[in-house]
């Protein structure tokens, strides 16, 4: 097979399904996990069960419990997560060596040079939903006439998904997703197409057609701005923004993003994009939240700000990478985005350097004439950390870094909100709105 085969593989309600695992009687119940001190928080996972209630991540807990009574309420255990997600890499990398694990409930496969290995297997039943697109769900009982055998080329990657799924049920309890394409993008919008606990793959040469049926709003890489800019030109859908001619991406977004988003419209994504990255650290790594309602509270937004530095920094050393680009994201009410990055003097992967840098953007940046709906933090320019030269002049930098390193431990034992920094303490305060994705 020459053309990459890319499985993205997606817990469902990960959060919620590991405590139904580990307590049997929550199955088939609503459940949330969230909550905090004094039973005020957000809701971080629902079960399905709970999804058709009406109740969803982000919602406040008290909400919550308002709309649905009977719902079970559980505290997050973030060790269970880690536990489970752990496991769950162990299957994956028993099908490919190549497995790249963004959060713990999804992860990459690529099955670049697994034909060999694979190439027996009997072709599964897929339902065609769409030319060249096909879903397979446990327990569909679709008529005969509307069943069809994945064509020959896609046969085998389809079985696989199928027993990724069957295994990760069998040992773990969980249900999870499975999208195939040949690349990640592909892989990742056809796993959503899937979900629940089902599989969806697209045939190679049918990118541009998959696309065509998918809205704007749910291509990564597609954000309000440049959605707001299209929108200026009547263009609401892939299949409309595919008609544009690259000379207007360019012309508007100028030659490399116009050329980027002209490529990932049509779904002909370059070669590099296709596979995961096998060495080598990322290009940036960041962490952003949406609130629940939007704010004008300074105090606020620089404690969620601090927040999600704490949550980068952690991710940057856990990646064994530093940078030196600190980038600030910034939505408003009114789905205005703003955008802004600070190069430091030296690479770093320490939270208070990293956050020095993001609150001067913010303050910069965020005039508080208008409502923030989300906020974000990230790093660029990362490099690997092969050794550190400490500095003899440099005390108080290494004492931060020690206790960074000190937290990391802790949190990684008993989860990250086991300890909070005297900044973030505004976020407990009831009369704060609630964050969607903390």
């Amino acid at each position: 097979m020459h053309t990459p085969c890319i499985i993205h593989v997606d817990a469902d309600a990960f959060f919620a399904s590991v405590e139904q695992a580990l307590d049997p009687s929550l199955r088939g119940r609503p459940v949330v996990v969230g909550g905090g001190v004094g039973g005020r928080g957000v809701v971080a996972a629902a079960s399905y069960e709970a999804r058709r209630l009406g109740l969803s991540a982000g919602m406040p807990i008290a909400r919550a419990r308002e709309r649905c009574p009977d719902a079970v309420c559980v505290p997050p255990r973030f060790e269970e997560y880690n536990r489970f997600a752990a496991r769950m890499f162990d299957v994956f990398s028993g099908v490919t060596p190549l497995v790249e694990q963004p959060s713990p409930d999804e992860c990459y496969l690529d099955l670049r040079g697994c034909e060999r290995l694979y190439g027996a297997w009997t072709p599964a039943p897929f339902a065609r939903i769409a030319p060249g697109v096909y879903r397979r769900r446990e327990g569909d009982r679709l008529p005969a006439a509307r069943w069809t055998s994945v064509p020959a080329s896609c046969s085998w990657p389809a079985a696989v998904a199928l027993r990724i799924r069957r295994a990760v049920r069998g040992q773990l309890g969980l249900n999870v997703s499975a999208g195939i394409g040949s690349n990640k993008l592909i892989a990742k919008l056809a796993s959503k197409l899937a979900k629940p606990d089902g599989a969806a793959l697209v045939a190679p040469g049918y990118e541009a057609d998959f696309l065509a049926t998918i809205d704007l709003k749910d291509v990564p890489g597609i954000g309000p701005v440049t959605r707001e800019r299209l929108h200026r030109w009547n263009v609401r859908s892939v299949e409309q923004a595919r008609r544009l001619p690259p000379e207007v991406w360019e012309d508007a977004f100028g030659p490399e993003r116009g050329a980027a988003l002209y490529g990932l419209v049509r779904g002909d994504l370059p070669c590099e994009a296709a596979g995961l990255r096998a060495d080598g650290p990322p290009r940036s790594i960041s962490r952003e939240t949406t609130f629940w309602s939007a704010s004008g509270d300074y105090a606020f937004v620089e404690s969620m700000l601090f927040y999600l530095t704490e949550r980068l920094g952690r991710a940057l050393r856990r990646e064994r990478v530093h940078g030196r680009t600190v980038q600030v994201k910034l939505r408003y009410q009114d789905a205005a985005a703003v955008q802004c990055a600070r190069t430091l003097r030296a690479p770093t992967d320490g939270d208070a350097p990293i956050f020095a840098a993001a609150r001067s953007l913010l303050r910069a940046r965020w005039t508080r004439t208008r409502r923030l709906r989300l906020v974000g933090v990230g790093l660029a320019d990362l490099r690997p950390v092969l050794a550190r030269q400490d500095s003899l002049f440099d005390g108080d930098a290494e004492h931060a870094r020690r206790i960074d390193r000190c937290l990391d431990g802790l949190r990684d034992r008993f989860g990250f909100d086991v300890i909070r920094r005297g900044l973030s303490i505004n976020l407990d305060r009831a009369d704060r709105p609630e964050p969607a994705r903390p």
